[in-house]
């Protein structure tokens, strides 16, 4: 995992060992399709999400609907201000890309509406779409120009897949999947599709991640495909157990369910302050504060490192943490369930799902460690990067 998402994979480097733009490079048609199906997806998963506030509006459950709709723009609200920041480094560092430029006024209209992993998604692809026109041309320093810049695109939105993964994807799962529990059958089809949309976003945007990972590292042969599908699972998997296990919670007790996300987030958000702090809003302290809690929110389903050090005594405290949470969310459920309940389709699947993922998806967690994590070698300075990309994008800039 990453030393801090964004400038890790912007500087090119991971947190075990550094890469750079190899000599040879090519956008391929899969890296085109990625991209125009984050953009497709993006939009399908907020219209079906939408189309369950609005179903739960028109029929006056305004709980339900306040629910569905935080959880739409909370997200939207965190990830417009993390881009935000983003743009503003981007400034102070005189590297504010020129997509950014031409369309100022428009970019800035979508960030007010919020969608600012859709900017980073198009200016990416026009990118490769570039790199790739210009190497029909056989224009290699353009070609290698605007490789670059589709890089440094790509590697913004990874940061900003992840909040929409497990700020948005996740939480509605646990908000639908905990309706969907009390039988709402008027609703049983939108609360489904919005809940399969929620999963599939959730396995693109880490299957996404990873793969920003690798694509910004193009010249590594020790981060394997198998490495990517391990890691993948592992937090799909986990997340998937979290998901089901708070959505136990928040069927049988909503209330107490709120209450220990908060104090969960609460302790993850001081963990970060005091153990692992991110520079990434290290100019202002509530920020700081902000950003803390935002990755908190994203530790109620999984972790993610973000500074650099070593794995497993965090893993260890994180994972162990999490099981037993998992296992006591299991134990309520089996023991505290109603009679109806218990005698339904959900009772012994949802047991079984909110504890065996988890351990599985912590073997293919040893099993990546073990046998597919990347050695530590030599670093390439920063200094030594930031030339050879401003020396790569200033014939275009």
């Amino acid at each position: 995992m990453p030393k801090q998402m964004r400038e890790m994979l912007q500087n090119g480097y991971s947190h075990d060992e550094p890469d750079r733009m190899p000599s040879n490079i090519t956008v391929k048609n899969l890296d085109i399709i990625m991209y125009g199906v984050a953009i497709i997806g993006h939009f399908v998963d907020l219209g079906l999400d939408i189309n369950v506030a609005v179903r739960y509006f028109l029929a006056k459950k305004m709980m339900e609907f306040g629910w569905t709709l935080v959880f739409i723009l909370l997200p939207a609200f965190v990830n417009t201000a993390v881009s935000v920041r983003m743009y503003s480094q981007d400034k102070q560092q005189d590297s504010v890309s020129n997509e950014f430029n031409k369309r100022r006024w428009l970019r800035i209209f979508i960030l007010v509406l919020q969608m600012a992993p859709i900017l980073r998604f198009t200016d990416a692809l026009i990118y490769a779409i570039k790199s790739r026109q210009a190497e029909r041309r056989r224009d290699h320093a353009s070609q290698r120009a605007y490789y670059g810049l589709m890089l440094k695109e790509d590697s913004d939105a990874a940061l900003l897949r992840i909040f929409e993964c497990f700020l948005e994807a996740a939480p509605q799962q646990v908000l639908q999947t905990s309706l969907l529990f009390r039988a709402y059958d008027q609703f049983a089809i939108h609360q489904t599709l919005s809940i399969c949309s929620s999963v599939v976003g959730m396995g693109w945007c880490l299957a996404a991640y990873q793969r920003a990972i690798r694509f910004a590292q193009p010249d590594k042969s020790n981060m394997t495909w198998p490495g990517t599908v391990l890691q993948t699972l592992w937090h799909f998997l986990v997340t998937l157990s979290r998901v089901l296990s708070i959505s136990i919670i928040a069927y049988l007790h909503p209330y107490w369910a709120v209450l220990a996300c908060a104090v969960h987030v609460l302790i993850m958000s001081t963990w970060l302050q005091l153990l692992d702090r991110s520079p990434f809003c290290s100019h202002n302290k509530l920020a700081e504060l902000a950003f803390s809690l935002a990755l908190g929110g994203v530790y109620l389903f999984t972790y993610i490192l973000p500074i650099e050090g070593r794995t497993r005594y965090r893993y260890t405290v994180y994972y162990t943490i999490c099981f037993i949470q998992n296992l006591t969310c299991s134990f309520i459920w089996y023991f505290y369930v109603s009679d109806e309940m218990r005698s339904s389709l959900y009772f012994y699947p949802v047991l079984v799902l909110s504890t065996v993922p988890y351990v599985i998806g912590l073997v293919f967690m040893v099993l990546y460690y073990s046998f597919f994590h990347p050695k530590v070698s030599k670093r390439v300075s920063d200094v030594e990067i930031s030339f050879k990309v401003n020396e790569q994008t200033a014939e275009i800039r």
